[in-house]
Formats: C-alpha cells, structure tokens, sequence
C-alpha cells in the first residue's frame, strides 16, 4: 500500500506574540506547505514545539480547517511528556483539526475563568457561544480590562462574520495570562482578506500594506448592508479603530495580518488619558502570505482603569474624523517605527525653500505615490515649518488617490504636526468616509 501521508514537523520554537517572535515567524514560515506527489493527507507533528500563544493555535487551527475544506485530512501528532503539547490539546487544537467540528476541550474551556478555547465561529450562535466563554473571563481585580476584552472580542468576531467570506468562518481564542498580568485575543479566517473587503470601495488601494494602513482608520468600511448586525451600521467602520485604540492605550499591541502584509502598534499606558498622545511604535513588514486575516490584540490587565474614558477618546476621534477625514488619515511614526521599505525624503536641508519643496514634490514625491511605494517625510531639524511651505511641499500631493496611505511622517514636532493636519484638511485629499 502506497504511504499517502506527508509529515511537517514544527520546529522546536518560542511561538511569542509580544516581541519580535511574531514578526519573525510570520515574515519566514511557509504557511502553503505543498504535499508532494502521491500525498493525500497531511500530520502536523508538534511534539518539539516548546511554547505557542493563543494567535499561533487559531492560525494552525484555520489552516488544518482549511485542508479540511479542500479534501486534505489533516491529524495531529503530540508527546504526551511535552507540557506545550498538553495544552495544545486542553485548548481544542487537537480535535479541532482532527474533526473539523466543535470541540470537548472548548466547551470545558468555555467555564474558565483563564481562556476560552479555541472556538470556531461561523454564525451568531457560534458567536453568542464564544462571547459567553468570554463573560467569564470576569477577573475580580480587573473588571475594566475584561470589559474590554469582550468588547473587542464581539467587535472582531463580527467583522469576520459579515466581511470576511471565510469558508471555515473564523477561529477564535481569548487567554489571560496571570505571570505577567495580561490578556490576549486573536481571530483567524480564511476569507478574503482586507484589501478585496475594501478595494471596490476604495479603487485606489494597490497593495494589502495599503489596506492595513486603511482599514484602522476610523469609519473606513461604511455603512454594511441591511442584512447585518441589528445595529452594525451605527458602528461601521469602528470595530478595528476601535480595537487598536483599546490595545495601544492600555500600553500593549495590535497585530492586523492579511495576505502579504502585517501592520503593528505598540502603545504606552499613559496614552489612555491623553487626547492626542504622542502616536504608537509601528510596525510595517512584509509576510509569507496568508490566504485570509488575522487579529492579535494583547494588553495588560491594568492597562486599563476606566474603560469607559477610552471609548468616550473613541468615539470623539471617530467623530472628528467624519469632519476631517484627511487630517485623521495622517500617519505619524515614532522614532521606533518598524517601516516596510520606504523612500525617504530629509525635509530640513530645503526647509522654507518653496521651489525646492516644489521641485521635491514633482520629481521625487508625485512619481513614487501615483505608482505605490510608499514615502517617509522626515520632519528632524524641522521645529516649525509654516504653512506655506507644507502647502507647496504637498497640498498636490495629498489630492492623489490613495496618498494617505503611502504618505507617513517622521520626526514631527507638536507645531509641524498641526500644520500638517491644516494642509491635509484644506487638501480635502481624501473622500469623506461616512
């Protein structure tokens, strides 16, 4: 009898959303394992695998969903004397993947007060189900933070429920971790993916990056159609605006994943009172393609105080931004900002120097964003340039379709950012999203 089953062996590893590890694995593992000739199913072997966060197990899950889908079996192989692999299986990856169906480890996770399990969710009866496994994630010390896990979690699970088209819906997993006093969410589909969700709306997108870097802004999505949630159109276009608010402020991260491109904020706990705090690190990287999205959110537990004040920050950013869609398109990096690689334009050496900036804008600028690749100003030297020279320099410039989204500054003090909001605003660059 032919052997028709091919082996992928996990490598032995830190699966770590926190740090680097995310990026790393995601940049270089090869998702699309292809079997070879004469193989008809495929074992996932993750008995050398030392340690994997919840993001990682909904990614695995999906993807063996996905085979699944196509007519691959796929099966699990694990050593039971490995702590990681029992939890694998605690955790509902095991029979999942094995099954395709709902699992007995979810269902015992889904009245703990730690995780939730994996949970597939493909309407809202799977949804009410992973959203009361959520309930009872109520932390005595730390209510303001479970609130908002739930909320995120039931803004994220709708999302792939009404925009994504996954096949497999989408896989879903909620764990606080008391070591180091946080909480993590991750959901993962198969769908299809950010940048065909908002391309028809948005013509002039040309690359996933460019759909990550839309899709967080606020009201982005628009109104859903009527067959959607009760009361989704109230909010569309908030859920990641929102979400993202919610990770960075509380001082922790938000990883968006889709196809070819990642997009990461790191926040600091002070922001959640402020305003208009100093903007989060970024991270913007290229990935071995994903057929669908995945959204990773992971906060401290007392990052947290008053939920209620964040979503008060929330909901007035996404009303200034119904008012002034260019200005709250801006993209502003840290000093820390992980960029996909970019043109870089030093503005201080022609600083106030209107023919220069014009001549920038025409032969450097204007080339590069009418045919996609992205561009950093960098502001460093540059205290407070006026209005007349950001006028020259790229009120053109933010009229072109699609700019917002390969425009991002660097280097900005409090002064050139408000003059630069000014140029975007009278620019009107950017359709109105309502």
């Amino acid at each position: 009898m032919p052997d028709t089953l091919h082996r992928t062996v996990l490598p032995k590893a830190d699966w770590n959303g926190r740090a680097a590890d995310l990026r790393s694995r995601l940049m270089t593992w090869d998702w699309h394992w292809r079997l070879p000739g004469g193989k008809t199913e495929l074992q996932l072997d993750f008995s050398k695998v030392s340690f994997m966060e919840p993001w990682a197990l909904a990614m695995f899950a999906a993807y063996g969903l996905g085979l699944r889908q196509r007519g691959i079996p796929v099966n699990t192989a694990i050593d039971t004397t490995n702590p990681s692999n029992l939890y694998f299986a605690d955790m509902g990856l095991m029979e999942l993947l094995d099954t395709g169906g709902s699992s007995a480890a979810t269902r015992t996770w889904s009245a703990s007060h730690q995780n939730t399990g994996l949970h597939l969710v493909r309407d809202y009866r799977e949804l009410k189900a992973f959203l009361d496994s959520a309930s009872r994630l109520t932390l005595s010390h730390c209510e303001e933070a479970a609130d908002a896990l739930r909320y995120v979690m039931s803004e994220l699970a709708r999302n792939v429920l009404q925009h994504s088209g996954s096949p497999v819906g989408g896989v879903a997993i909620a764990q606080h971790f008391p070591e180091r006093g946080a909480l993590q969410v991750a959901i993962c589909d198969l769908g299809r993916g950010v940048f065909a969700a908002l391309h028809d709306r948005y013509p002039e997108i040309r690359t996933s990056m460019e759909a990550l870097r839309l899709a967080i802004l606020p009201h982005v999505s628009g109104a859903l159609p009527s067959s959607g949630y009760a009361n989704a159109s109230e909010n569309a276009g908030l859920g990641l605006f929102f979400s993202r608010e919610i990770a960075w402020r509380a001082g922790g991260s938000f990883w968006l994943v889709s196809h070819d491109a990642l997009l990461g904020l790191r926040g600091d706990v002070a922001a959640i009172w402020e305003r208009d705090p100093a903007e989060p690190d970024r991270v913007y990287r290229p990935i071995r393609p994903w057929p669908g999205t995945l959204v990773v959110m992971d906060f401290p537990v007392d990052g947290i105080p008053d939920f209620a004040a964040i979503l008060r920050i929330c909901s007035q950013l996404a009303d200034d931004a119904r008012r002034l869609s260019g200005p709250a398109g801006l993209d502003f990096l840290g000093p820390e900002a992980e960029t996909e690689k970019a043109f870089v334009v030093a503005v201080e050496p022609f600083a106030e120097d209107n023919a220069t900036a014009n001549q920038i804008r025409d032969r450097e600028i204007r080339p590069r964003i009418e045919t996609g690749e992205p561009v950093v100003l960098d502001f460093a030297g540059v205290r407070s340039p006026t209005q007349s020279f950001v006028h020259a320099l790229l009120s053109e410039i933010l009229k072109i379709p699609g700019s917002l989204v390969r425009l991002s500054f660097v280097n900005c003090t409090p002064s050139a950012r408000e003059i630069l909001k000014a140029v975007a605003a009278y620019a009107a660059s950017y359709r109105q999203i309502v």
